[in-house]
C-alpha cells in the first residue's frame, strides 16, 4: 500500500512539474531570444571586425578592446557614465525614500494621498525622448522657466548645458526626476508591510519617532531599498536617449556616455566589433557594480 502511494505521489510531483515547465516555458523562450541570444551574439562580435552588413566577419581577437584603451576621450567617458550612473542612483533613493515616509503618513487637513502619489507616479510613464526634450527645454539659457524663476528672484542666469560639471547635474536631476515613481510605490509597498505593532512598543519604551525610523523602518526597509538600488543602477547605466536629448553629450564630450558610444559605433560608423566590445565592457561594469551592492546590501539585510 506504501510503494503505491508512493508511486502515486512520485507520478504527482512530476506532473506538477511538467505543468509547472508549462508555465515558464514562454518566458523561458522569450528570454533565451531576447536576452541570452543577443547577450552571446555580442560577446562573438566583439571579437570580429564586422560592419553590420557585409556577410564575411574577420575574426580579429582583442583587436577590439585593444582599441578602446586608445579611444579619444575613452577616460572622460568613464568618468562620465560613472558620475550619471552613481549620482542618479543614490538621488533618486534619497528623495524617493523621503517621499515616500510623507505619503505614508495619516493625518487630517492633508492633500488626498492618492492624488499626490499619481502625481509622484506621473513622470515614470513618460518616454525618455519626451522627458529628455522637457527638460532641456526648460534648461534653454534665454527662454528656460528655470532661468526665467532665478531672475525673477534676482538672481543670475545660468548656462545649465554648458558648463562643465553643472551639465552632469542637470542631467542627473533630470533622470531622477523620470525615474522617483517607481521607486516610491516600492518604498510604500515596503512601509505598508511594517506591523504597526512594532511602533506601539518602541512608543510605549520611549522611543522618539526619530529613534523609531532609525532603528525600525530603515532596517526593515532594506530589502525594498536594495531592490531600488540595483533596478536604479542598472537603468542609469542603460540610459542612452534622456540624457542625450538634454546635453548631447555637451559641453565637449564631458557627458557623453558608454550607451551613446556604443550606438554611435554601431549605427554612425558601422564599427560593429568595435560597438560590442564596449557593449560587453558596459556589461561587465554593471554586473561588477550589481554584485558589490548585492553583496553589502544583503550583508545589511542579515544584520537587520
Amino acid at each position: 500500500m506504501d510503494n503505491n502511494n508512493r508511486k502515486k505521489m512520485s507520478q504527482r510531483q512530476k506532473n506538477q512539474i511538467i505543468t509547472g515547465l508549462f508555465f515558464i516555458l514562454p518566458s523561458l523562450i522569450m528570454t533565451a531570444v531576447f536576452v541570452v541570444i543577443p547577450a552571446f551574439t555580442v560577446f562573438y562580435y566583439s571579437f570580429t571586425d564586422w560592419n553590420g552588413i557585409s556577410p564575411h566577419k574577420n575574426f580579429v581577437g582583442l583587436e577590439n578592446y585593444r582599441k578602446l584603451a586608445h579611444l579619444e576621450g575613452f577616460g572622460t567617458m568613464m568618468m562620465a557614465t560613472l558620475v550619471f550612473a552613481v549620482g542618479m542612483t543614490i538621488l533618486t533613493i534619497v528623495i524617493a525614500f523621503i517621499v515616500a515616509l510623507a505619503l505614508d503618513k495619516k493625518g487630517k487637513g492633508r492633500i488626498n494621498r492618492g492624488f499626490l502619489r499619481s502625481a509622484w507616479f506621473f513622470p515614470t510613464l513618460l518616454s525618455g525622448v519626451v522627458v529628455g526634450i522637457l527638460w532641456r527645454t526648460m534648461y534653454n539659457y534665454n527662454n528656460g522657466v528655470i532661468n526665467k524663476i532665478i531672475v525673477a528672484c534676482g538672481g543670475q542666469k545660468i548656462n545649465w548645458l554648458e558648463t562643465v560639471g553643472l551639465t552632469n547635474f542637470a542631467i542627473i536631476f533630470g533622470a531622477t526626476w523620470a525615474r522617483i515613481g517607481i521607486c516610491v510605490v516600492i518604498f510604500m509597498a515596503g512601509l505598508q508591510a511594517i506591523s504597526q505593532d512594532l511602533y506601539e512598543a518602541a512608543a510605549l519604551d520611549g522611543a522618539t519617532a526619530g529613534q523609531a525610523r532609525r532603528y525600525i523602518t530603515i532596517p526593515l526597509m532594506a530589502p525594498s531599498i536594495t531592490i531600488n538600488m540595483l533596478t536604479t543602477s542598472i537603468a542609469a547605466y542603460k540610459s542612452y536617449e534622456l540624457p542625450y536629448l538634454i546635453s548631447q553629450g555637451r559641453p565637449g564630450t564631458t557627458t557623453l556616455l558608454l550607451s551613446q558610444r556604443i550606438t554611435f559605433f554601431a549605427f554612425n560608423t558601422n564599427e560593429y566589433g568595435r560597438s560590442s566590445a564596449l557593449a560587453v565592457v558596459l556589461i561587465l561594469i554593471i554586473t561588477a557594480f550589481s554584485l558589490v551592492q548585492l553583496f553589502v546590501m544583503r550583508g545589511r539585510e542579515d544584520d537587520a
